[in-house]
């Protein structure tokens, strides 16, 4: 599928490799909203909610997805958490009338682009973005417009770093703070009560800033960088700027995911130890 097609008209792809959790009982919305960040009280009905499951000193246990259906929640991370998650999220719970249950997985499609009305018409249909850009969940086989083609995994892996959205083992581990991904715009509720973590959130919204900042780039000439390869500004060779934690190269021109050091430049050119090979910051846009 041409890229250009992809990015104005959508199209969609299967959902694999999650894990899935249900939260049943009478306090299961007061027990699971002071576990994550984001205000579940504000959840509507046939959508799903980005949250972060933090440790106390505010960095991630995980990143989850999280619904309600009729009488339960359901919480979805990624297959590699699925112990730790489950783990985690038993933790708490002490007198509370929860029980926490892993759930088979299950067969979904996510369409993003212009059959996302058309999909959301479907039963059981569930509005999520899951690619930064606004989607639906729907069961796997269900029929869409002809218009609509399966994305590849290539084509997923180039939307995602193009809307610079974190992956679980490339841009997001335990030592990483929600800020530094962008989370805090994403997945995190500012005027909600206490939760898991929110002490340090709010101490680094307070001081206005996360010391590191993900950021698109894009590679200039014959720059073939990988993962964990460090990038200086001119004139700094000492002091490495961007760390790259995604690239992907097939389909078009090198696009990447890195995280920047506080105070490089938005759009900077930066380059490599060796000086041979460059990359260029995206500036970063957000809807905050």
């Amino acid at each position: 599928m041409d890229m250009e097609h992809l990015r104005a008209e959508g199209g969609w792809f299967g959902i694999k490799n999650k894990s899935r959790f249900a939260v049943t009982g009478s306090d299961r919305l007061r027990y699971l909203n002071g576990q994550v960040s984001n205000d579940l009280r504000k959840l509507a009905p046939g959508e799903a909610m980005q949250a972060c499951i933090l440790s106390a000193k505010g960095k991630l246990d995980g990143v989850v997805w999280i619904w309600n259906e009729d009488d339960r929640y359901i919480v979805e991370g990624e297959s590699s958490l699925a112990e730790s998650l489950a783990m985690r999220l038993e933790r708490y719970v002490v007198a509370d009338d929860v029980e926490i249950a892993a759930l088979p997985h299950e067969d979904l499609m996510h369409v993003f682009g212009s059959g996302v009305e058309v999909a959301a018409a479907l039963p059981g249909a569930r509005r999520i973005s899951r690619l930064g850009l606004p989607g639906v969940d729907i069961s796997s086989g269900e029929q869409l417009p002809g218009s609509l083609r399966e994305a590849s995994t290539d084509e997923v892996e180039r939307l995602r770093i193009e809307q610079r959205v974190p992956y679980w083992g490339a841009e997001l581990t335990p030592d990483t703070l929600p800020a530094e991904a962008g989370l805090d715009v994403t997945a995190v509720d500012f005027h909600k009560g206490c939760y898991i973590g929110q002490e340090v959130v709010s101490r680094i919204r307070s001081v206005g800033h996360a010391n590191r900042s993900l950021r698109v780039f894009d590679t200039l000439g014959d720059c073939h960088p990988a993962p964990g390869d460090e990038f200086f500004a001119a004139g700094e060779p000492g002091r490495s700027a961007a760390t790259v934690t995604s690239v992907h190269f097939t389909l078009s021109s090198g696009v990447g995911l890195c995280y920047i050091r506080r105070g490089t430049a938005e759009g900077a050119v930066l380059e490599a130890p060796s000086g041979g090979s460059r990359i260029q910051l995206r500036p970063c846009v957000t809807s905050s």
